[in-house]
């Protein structure tokens, strides 16, 4: 059974009726917007406006110099529309020495934007503010939009069941994804993996980009063909699916550089240098056949090869709230996400 599921990663956090846990006041994090102290210079933003994401909120003009992207691999938020800016400061790079945890200069800035039924519900700001990858050299926060749509404003606290939607995470929960003992870079979906063959659509970055933009220190391996991946994937659809997906729904606590790892030795991230087949993997290697660290009703292995009902794997991705068996990811989920785990059904049955 999977770490990821225990408790370790608190129980409030992006959303979830189950996980309406009061935020710890004495958190440093969790306390009002103010400025953070790290970096004299900073002045944490009160709405969406002051971030520098649009040149012009009311029209939806973004601003120049930020780009979009959309990660090949998304993870499951409860089926909400979601869109991906980064920014850099001018001039800058991101340390891409290890091309499988990126280091960001300070001022970066990330956001991420949530709708449901095409209705707004909150943008999420991450930003650098410090020189180390240290959570506390980061800034994090969501703003909530009005119903006008025409501002969004900072909300330190969170909001728990914003108008019948997603909840939004205070300050304090975002840590429980991000913090550099989960990964070490901080950022998630972006990253090498992410951005080298991007879901189809138009202007989003790609791993290319960032090259041809001269953004990385250390630029990925040429493809063997023009246009083609830099880390080309092993062959198999069935199983580039579901081991893709476990990579952004899971992989962010299960990993080799994982605060969770001591506990519990399951590693669901892939990695630039073990692509040569997917039995060769982290993930395969430490699921498949792997009797399972913790308790999960009916499961005989992390993945029992042709049986997803005995794969705890399985079992945690489908569970919902009040089944009996702890979901996976335990936070921002409130229902499982159907596609997702017919994804890892399918890869089970095919072993």
């Amino acid at each position: 059974s999977l770490p990821c599921l225990i408790w370790i990663v608190a129980l409030a956090a992006c959303g979830g009726d189950d996980e309406a846990v009061p935020t710890d006041a004495a958190e440093p994090d969790a306390a009002p917007l103010v400025d953070a102290g790290i970096d004299a210079g900073f002045v944490p933003p009160t709405l969406l406006s002051e971030t520098g994401l649009y040149s012009d909120l009311g029209n939806r003009i973004i601003a120049a110099g930020v780009l979009e992207y959309a990660p090949r691999w998304e993870l499951w938020s409860d089926d909400a529309a979601k869109r991906r800016w980064i920014a850099l400061p001018p001039g800058t790079q991101i340390d891409s020495a290890d091309m499988d945890h990126w280091s960001f200069p300070v001022g970066t800035k990330l956001w991420k934007e949530f709708r449901r039924g095409g209705r707004l519900i909150e943008t999420r700001l991450l930003q650098k503010i410090g020189p180390s990858n240290d959570w506390a050299d980061w800034f994090a926060v969501s703003f909530q939009w009005n119903a006008g749509e025409t501002e969004a404003m900072a909300v330190p606290g969170g909001v728990i069941d914003e108008a019948g939607h997603d909840d939004i995470p205070a300050r304090s929960d975002c840590r429980k994804c991000h913090v550099n003992t989960r990964v070490p870079s901080v950022i998630i979906g972006f990253s090498a993996l992410q951005l080298d063959t991007p879901p189809p659509g138009s202007g989003f970055a790609t791993l290319q980009t960032l090259v041809d933009g001269d953004l990385l220190t250390v630029d990925p391996p040429a493809p063997v063909t023009a246009g083609g991946p830099s880390f080309p994937l092993p062959a198999g659809d069935v199983a580039r699916d579901a081991l893709g997906y476990l990579h952004a729904n899971c992989g962010n606590c299960h990993n080799a550089a994982s605060d969770v790892q001591p506990t519990v030795t399951l590693q669901l991230r892939l990695t630039t240098g073990a692509l040569g087949s997917w039995a060769t993997t982290a993930p395969y290697l430490s699921t498949v056949g792997v009797t399972p660290e913790l308790t999960t009703v009916g499961a005989t292995a992390l993945v029992a090869p042709g049986s997803h009902t005995a794969s705890a794997v399985w079992l945690r991705l489908n569970a919902v709230l009040g089944s009996g068996i702890s979901v996976m990811p335990p936070v921002g989920r409130e229902t499982a996400d159907p596609t997702g785990a017919d994804l890892v059904r399918l890869w089970i049955q095919s072993l």
